[in-house]
């Protein structure tokens, strides 16, 4: 029998996000120390080279194991093998939204869009994945139905009203409430009699809206390809049978935000490798480069979906550490490129390691507060609103290992 994930007092190692976590902050806020805790398990982040200690930092000192792990992420990430996975630009039978976020007290809502490509009726089944890793709740789901006709389009607003989160629906009545303020959605295609098909006829965008600030930004879907007709269940397999693998390393590119810039720019991770209601443990090593092609890491880990602040995973992904190899600050560099390379363990209770290479996907968020600047470009500063902009992570042509997603199965039902 599983364990229940109760509520702990392990400090939290890469910063989640908080009230106002992608447009919250203002540029020369100073960062705070994190907060407790509850779920899931996690380690302190590691970095293989040492941290910067004032401004312009020292002489750093590479390390040979960075070098090698990362030639060996960039051989995965650039590798020729046959690409079998999921096809970013291509409809699927399941989506992920990987960024749901509502602020309490602030006028910032979510609008998720799930459109049918197909000319007959499914019904989609979401469900609303609990982000907060410190409610006890983390990783639970709020899961409901939403029926499409044929070349249909339905779009679901997420706000923060007097009652708490709120769910509409812009096109029905659907209108219900689930206690999450962060987290993903997991949309899968099913037929009326709740039983899950793989048809590829899904495709969706969410898109956040902060209206106090003026800031808003949108990212597709995650798609995942249905392949065999799957076993009409809610255990999803992504295992290039049921649905495609994976990808086994993610990447991204950035403009590097200012260490004083709180939540400048966001990793939000995901994976689908878990059971409802258990927290897995998943580990990310982290090879950045700056703009130079000199490497360096650290480590962090997370449950099932996090967000967390680049200069919080390692200073050296911030301005005007990034670069800053000769010890001089005229060379600091504006721009950089991430591989992260994950593992999951599905049931870190029972000690017995990493069940998948792989399994994590997600997407990065940047902002800039009104009357900032950014190191990159002219330097001149924000004058009308703040902003802000997102991008799915690049995922290389390698897949990772089979993971398996479970959610709550239809009521009643005799399927396994």
């Amino acid at each position: 029998m599983k364990p229940e994930c109760k509520g702990g007092d392990r400090k939290q190692d890469s910063r989640s996000m908080s009230e106002g976590w992608f447009l919250g902050g203002t540029d020369g806020t100073d960062r705070e120390p994190h907060g407790n805790r509850e779920c899931p398990i996690t380690i302190p982040i590691t970095n293989n080279r040492s941290l910067i200690t004032n401004a312009y930092g020292g002489k750093h000192m590479r390390s040979i194991k960075t070098l090698l792990a990362g030639l060996s992420a960039v051989l995965l990430l650039a590798s020729g093998a046959t690409f079998a996975g999921s096809d970013l630009n291509e409809v699927g039978a399941l989506l992920v939204y990987p960024a749901i976020a509502t602020v309490p007290g602030a006028a910032i809502e979510t609008f998720v869009t799930i459109t049918n490509a197909g000319s007959s009726p499914v019904v989609a089944h979401v469900s609303y994945i609990n982000g907060d890793s410190t409610s006890t709740k983390y990783c639970y789901e709020c899961d409901f139905d939403v029926p499409l006709t044929g070349n249909d389009t339905e779009t679901l607003v997420v706000t923060f009203g007097a009652n708490g989160i709120q769910i509409a629906s812009e096109d029905t009545p659907l209108a219900l409430s689930c206690p999450w303020v962060k987290g993903m959605m997991v949309v899968a295609l099913e037929d009326g009699f709740g039983h899950t098909i793989t048809d590829n006829v899904l495709l969706g965008e969410e898109v956040v809206v902060d209206y106090a600030s003026g800031a808003a930004f949108s990212i597709p879907a995650v798609p995942f390809q249905g392949l065999d007709g799957g076993d009409g269940d809610r255990t999803y397999g992504f295992d290039d049978r049921e649905y495609g693998k994976m990808p086994r390393i993610v990447a991204a590119d950035f403009l590097a935000p200012r260490t004083t810039n709180i939540n400048g720019a966001n990793l939000t991770l995901f994976t689908l490798d878990f059971d409802r209601q258990f927290p897995p443990n998943t580990d990310c090593s982290v090879t950045g480069y700056d703009a130079n092609e000199h490497p360096f890491s650290a480590s962090f880990q997370f449950g099932c979906w996090a967000a967390t602040d680049l200069c919080e995973i390692s200073p050296e992904f911030c301005h005007p550490n990034l670069g800053l190899y000769s010890g001089n600050p005229l060379l600091s560099d504006t721009h950089g490129w991430l591989q992260l390379n994950c593992k999951v363990d599905r049931d870190p209770w029972l000690s017995n390691g990493f069940d998948a290479k792989g399994g994590v996907h997600g997407a990065i968020i940047q902002k800039q507060p009104v009357g900032s600047t950014m190191p990159a470009g002219s330097g001149a500063p924000f004058q009308n609103g703040s902003a802000a902009w997102a991008r799915l992570l690049y995922q290389s042509v390698t897949t990772g290992d089979a993971v398996t997603l479970h959610l709550e199965d239809v009521p009643g039902s005799m399927l396994p």
